[in-house]
């Protein structure tokens, strides 16, 4: 990408500390050879001599001004026909060429040459054709040590910044698969231990052998759905791919979700009536999104509306959105006991809006309802 003509890069603070220092030595020395000279230098040479020096001062603050005194100063010399600062002049080529865009280095440095083609031109008794060569050497080496150190705090920047950019990424990764493990945490294994907790209740509270027999089997199948996909989950930790135990198969389907729900809800003494098309073709994403209400309500119905007696879900299409309402019949402030943190609606709302949809749960008079809609174009 091409440098504006006028951006500059400021010195670091201990660059400009030394550089004002330098200048101020500089002046000191040269005013005291000027005195003690005799008089063998001219006025004219004294303020050109002067004016660059304090014109190189500037670059501790606006290089590219510092450039243009400079440049200044230089046509100045020129035009005089003053030689005392070309050696000065060709050591500042470096200090542009570091600082300023390269256009303008290249202007500065056209100026500098133009200076030091009069000098030689006008066949001053003090400056000889070698001592011109040296400095043009000088200043071709004070330029190429400019341009590297440049190139070189650009490289460092530019590392930085992708080092920055790769640690925002990978940071950004964590986070992601932390949210991920802990939504499968969530949705997955505190769905089953809920169910266990709630079967555990009812087997203290109950001496119906049918009961507790059917609170036993829902216990043991939560329990064995759970270890299993507590090894999924660390499976997933650790990078393992199709990791596959024995178990009961965790539904995968709209289908097998409601069924899976509908059976945790009615061995709960819940009637539940299901409103769902019979066939439902739906993208993954909005697929997995109303899976996971679906859980997500049937566990929130076990846990904090055990008033519940009837509980309905019903789903439809229509002009490109799918939408779910899920609904029960709970009495307010009758819940089984068990602590919540809200986990799950928060996520639930997070991922309904990521996919452009909408998720609302709310308590109405006649108990909950959870409403969640996503176009199936997400």
């Amino acid at each position: 990408m091409r440098t504006p003509f006028w951006e500059y890069r400021p010195l670091s603070p201990w660059a400009r500390r030394a550089l004002i220092v330098l200048i101020a030595v500089t002046l000191i020395l040269d005013s005291l050879f000027r005195a003690t000279n005799g008089g063998a230098t001219s006025v004219v040479s004294a303020v050109v001599t002067t004016s660059a020096t304090v014109a190189v001062a500037l670059f501790a603050w606006r290089p590219t001004i510092a450039t243009l005194a400079v440049m200044a100063a230089s046509i100045a010399a020129a035009i005089t026909g003053v030689s005392d600062s070309l050696l000065a002049g060709a050591a500042i080529v470096g200090l542009v060429a570091f600082t300023c865009s390269p256009a303008l280095t290249a202007v500065y440095a056209a100026v500098w040459v133009v200076w030091l083609i009069v000098v030689v031109a006008g066949h001053d008794a003090t400056f000889q054709p070698l001592g011109a060569i040296v400095i043009a050497v000088l200043s071709l080496v004070s330029l190429l040590i400019g341009v590297a150190i440049r190139q070189q705090s650009e490289r460092a920047k530019t590392l930085a910044t992708q080092l920055e950019a790769s640690e925002r990424e990978v940071a950004e990764q964590l986070r992601h698969e932390r949210d991920l493990i802990a939504d499968e945490l969530h949705d997955i294994v505190a769905h089953e231990i809920t169910i266990v907790a709630l079967h555990a209740a009812v087997l203290e509270r109950t001496e119906d052998s049918s009961t507790r027999t059917q609170s036993q089997t829902a216990i043991r199948e939560a329990a064995v759905q759970a270890l299993t996909d507590i090894r999924r989950v660390l499976g997933m930790v650790r990078g393992e791919e199709n990791l596959s135990p024995e178990r009961v198969p965790a539904p995968d389907s709209l289908e097998g979700a409601l069924a899976a729900s509908v059976k945790e809800l009615r061995n709960a003494g819940i009637d539940v009536q299901v409103d769902v098309p019979e066939e439902v073709r739906l993208p993954n994403a909005p697929l997995l999104a109303l899976i996971r209400v679906i859980r997500e309500s049937a566990t929130n119905v076990l846990k904090h509306a055990t008033g519940a007696r009837h509980v309905s879900i019903s789903l439809r299409v229509e002009h490109d959105w799918v939408h779910l309402r899920i609904t029960d019949d709970s009495p307010p402030a009758h819940t089984a006991g068990l602590p919540s943190s809200g986990y799950g609606i928060v996520r639930l709302r997070e991922r309904f809006r990521v996919f452009g949809g909408s998720f609302d749960a709310r308590r109405e008079p006649e108990g909950w309802v959870v409403s969640a809609a996503l176009p199936l174009t997400a």
